[in-house]
């Protein structure tokens, strides 16, 4: 009984300083809540979806025709800190990028492959961006009705990845012939297909050697959407290759000076018909109206002006020829010419004028038009005129 009672004793007193334990010795470890981040990012043909684990805001921007910025306040960027290429038609790749401070921002910058229209629609837990293609003019890159994608052509270069099999990974340019090597495969015609559908027929082919290969096909370098510049109007005609869509008026601020361009006969010619492009409404006016997107192969074609060129001979102190310009009278010329000598007779110029199979002389008293400001005995002049400054004794 002693035995019994003193077991019961010792279990009490051990007890004894559990139970004096107040509430303010024992810690609770705050709940801290987990930051939303992104799980997914689903890229198909005009469409990302983006998914995050918890409800969210976003942001969307389209800063650039060919860019769409997505912008997630206070959500993580997850596993997704990697660019991600695309095979899709309409999307050339996806760069996440994550801000810490002042507070957490996850930007999406989207890279699209043409001028689009960006719609969103936002489901719980789910962005889908939809990107609509514009419809496409017939100047535009060579693009196929039926995916929209980039059309390969000669001299472009490809980056043709099998996914887990890096040994058939390759770089390869198209060749003039418009056919690639690749490994297992052989020759394959690349020219005139889309990058979308060079893939598909890869994959069919690997497959008989590889069980369900994942294809990706880039077009890396872009080299056969060429132009070819033509006529004595520009110093350096030639091919010019673009990188990207390029209009007229962006191809001409390349070419240098248009001083001795005659830009009334100038023209694009395009599967071999003139195109309706006034090249001096677009440069000297700034009609837009007039620009237009370039094709490949086009040719622009762009004169000299010569014949219609000023041409200033006689007792000034720098003969020679001035380009034509509307508006252009004598005395313009005259001063053009770094002004009178001086034995010339200023009241006695002669102005040289050719109309049709005639030639018609006008004589112009210059003296009267610089010394007493009388601009009604100025002459308008016309493209091709010739002024004749004759010397005098006094």
């Amino acid at each position: 009984m002693k035995k019994i009672i003193y077991c019961a004793f010792l279990i009490v007193v051990l007890m004894l300083p559990l139970s004096c334990a107040t509430s303010s010795d024992v810690k609770v470890s705050p709940v801290v809540e987990e930051v939303p981040k992104i799980t997914g990012i689903d890229i198909q043909n005009y469409m990302v979806t983006v998914t995050v684990n918890k409800p969210f805001n976003y942001i969307l921007k389209s800063p650039e025709p060919h860019r769409v910025v997505i912008e997630l306040p206070d959500v993580s960027d997850g596993a997704f800190n990697y660019k991600i290429i695309s095979d899709k038609a309409g999307i050339t790749e996806i760069v996440p990028s994550q801000i810490e401070s002042p507070s957490l921002l996850t930007k999406l910058e989207i890279l699209i492959q043409t001028p689009t229209e960006v719609t969103s629609e936002h489901k719980g837990n789910t962005l889908i961006i939809r990107i609509k293609k514009l419809q496409p003019t017939s100047s535009s890159l060579p693009e196929r009705p039926d995916n929209g994608g980039y059309v390969i052509g000669d001299e472009d270069v490809l980056q043709i990845s099998v996914w887990g099999n890096p040994e058939l990974n390759v770089q390869v340019p198209v060749r003039p012939d418009g056919m690639i090597s690749f490994p297992l495969v052989g020759d394959v015609k690349a020219r005139g297909v889309s990058p979308q559908e060079l893939k598909a027929f890869l994959e069919k082919e690997i497959s008989k050697y590889v069980k369900e290969p994942t294809v990706s096909v880039i077009v890396t370098s872009v080299n056969s959407f060429k132009v070819y510049v033509i006529g004595e109007g520009i110093a350096n005609p030639g091919v010019v290759t673009l990188k990207r869509n390029t209009s007229l008026l962006q191809l001409i601020a390349q070419l240098g000076s248009l001083k001795n361009a005659d830009l009334e006969n100038s023209f694009i010619l395009r599967d071999d018909k003139k195109l309706n492009i006034d090249f001096s409404k677009l440069v000297l006016k700034g009609d837009i109206s007039q620009d237009m997107q370039l094709a490949p192969n086009d040719t622009i074609f762009i004169p000299d002006n010569f014949e219609k060129r000023i041409t200033v001979v006689g007792e000034v102190k720098n003969p020679g020829t001035i380009s034509y310009r509307e508006g252009l009278t004598a005395v313009d010329a005259i001063l053009n010419s770094g002004g009178f000598t001086e034995f010339a007779k200023q009241n006695d110029v002669t102005i040289v004028r050719k109309e049709g199979d005639s030639v018609k002389n006008i004589e112009a008293r210059l003296k009267d038009v610089i010394k007493n400001g009388d601009t009604s005995k100025d002459v308008l002049l016309k493209p091709g005129d010739l002024i004749i400054i004759k010397a005098g004794l006094f």
